[in-house]
């Protein structure tokens, strides 16, 4: 009968490729080659797991409980089979039982006996208890094959932590995660940050500090500002969806602090030369896309599943409810809001609120207040409002009282100019030139 081994902690790391947060066997005290082992585990309330498992009542997962077992018959079965250049792969576990919760402060003894052997396969029985008393127990069959335990080097580009929201500390590091592509003739900011599996084409700038996540794409003539934030399988300066285009070289441009939410897609414009553009600090929620040709503004909230055509113009501080489609030429005034579900087919003056069929149902009042437009404007517009769109008069005699009755200011000579210019387009869009 061989003599029984102890294993302290170095020893048995040399033996097990287990590092932490992984390795639960701190101790064996008895193992014979060939018969069994017993090693220990000393649970303690520091353990990773217990963090995030049942944190309020903390308890050992029941998993780690038999990995933890199993460390041990991997100890039995190296010592056995006398090489440590060795894995053990499960083929099953049978008959697991669990009968006593472990907990921080426990000492986990596990009981370890080889049952069968037959080359380099076998059967093992594994008790594991805590105070004498079973907390679980099963059968396992095990396969030991070569493998070497040689730790792998450094990598070269050390993975990049999560990335922060753009708030506090900014280190001026690039990172970029291994598993994505950029092209050499990429441009790169000082503290740009790309993850996994994105992909970032020639032909393309990124001002400082942008934090690109994962799998997303910039195309070619896509120019970011500073301090911008791309979420997941956002596409940024694809092909025009227009037949019009015929691969000529055009442009996205977009300002400092833009989000790009999960999904949302940012087309470059048709036209030799010609760019699709965005403002500053624009907010594209989930999914929303912007076409060919458009010229956004800036402080745009545009939530999720918006589509808005090519040839688009949006001002600044305009508010997009989810599911909102906008025409091709449709030009949208600054501090309007658009409800959710709107089909806007018409220019949408400014400080106007749209709605349904892109009826216009309101004046902005809320947007109006956190732009600092003081009371007795906001009165003035809303005169106005009702004299365009609440009284029996057309738009061309509304206008008339409208310039009689209500005191000129700055905004109401903007809308004003607004009204003039849809007049002089077609269909109700200033952008679209009538035909000739």
């Amino acid at each position: 009968m061989s003599e029984p081994l102890t294993l302290d902690l170095e020893q048995i790391r040399s033996t097990l490729p287990h590092r932490y947060a992984f390795l639960l066997v701190d101790q064996v005290v008895d193992l014979v080659p060939g018969e069994h082992a017993v090693g220990i585990k000393n649970v303690t309330g520091n353990e990773e797991f217990f963090h995030g498992h049942f944190p309020q009542r903390p308890v050992m997962p029941g998993v780690l409980v038999t990995e933890a077992m199993t460390q041990v018959a991997e100890l039995l079965l190296l010592r056995t089979i006398g090489s440590e250049g060795k894995v053990h792969h499960f083929d099953s576990m049978d008959r697991v039982r669990f009968r006593k919760q472990v907990v921080p402060g426990d000492r986990l003894v596990t009981e370890v006996t080889l049952s069968s052997r037959k080359g380099n396969s076998g059967k093992v029985r594994m008790v594991g208890k805590v105070n004498g008393d079973i907390a679980a127990e099963g059968e396992a069959a095990y396969v030991l094959t070569d493998l070497s335990y040689a730790e792998p080097p450094p990598p070269q580009v050390p993975t990049p932590p999560p990335f922060a929201s753009g708030r506090g500390f900014k280190s001026d590091a690039t990172e970029v995660h291994t598993t994505s592509w950029v092209d050499p003739h990429a441009e790169l900011g000082v503290g740009v940050k790309i993850g996994p599996y994105s992909i970032i084409e020639g032909d393309v700038k990124i001002g400082d500090h942008c934090v690109i996540e994962s799998h997303a794409v910039v195309k070619k003539g896509t120019t970011l500002g500073c301090d911008c934030r791309i979420s997941p399988n956002v596409v940024l300066g694809h092909e025009p969806q227009d037949s019009k285009f015929h691969g000529e070289d055009s442009f996205v441009l977009v300002g400092n602090r833009n989000i790009f939410r999960e999904g949302a897609t940012v087309h470059r414009a048709t036209g030799e030369g010609n760019a699709t553009a965005l403002g500053d600090e624009n907010m594209l929620m989930a999914y929303s896309h912007v076409g060919h040709n458009c010229q956004l503004g800036s402080g745009l909230m545009i939530a999720n599943y918006t589509g808005i055509s090519g040839h688009v113009v949006i001002e600044d501080r305009v508010v997009i409810g989810g599911m909102v489609g906008i025409h091709q030429f449709v030009h949208v005034g600054k501090l309007a809001m658009l409800a959710g579900y709107a089909r806007v087919t018409q220019d949408v003056p400014p400080f106007m609120m749209g709605a349904g069929l892109g009826e216009i149902v309101g004046l902005n009042v809320v947007g109006l207040r956190r732009s600092g437009v003081d009371q007795e404007t906001r009165n003035d517009l809303k005169k106005a409002y009702r004299l365009l769109y609440r009284s029996n008069l057309n738009t061309s005699q509304a206008i008339n009282r409208i310039e009689k009755d209500i005191r000129r200011t700055p905004e109401l000579e903007y809308l004003l100019a607004f009204l003039e210019k849809i007049r002089l387009g077609k269909g109700g869009r200033q952008e679209e030139a009538p035909r000739r």
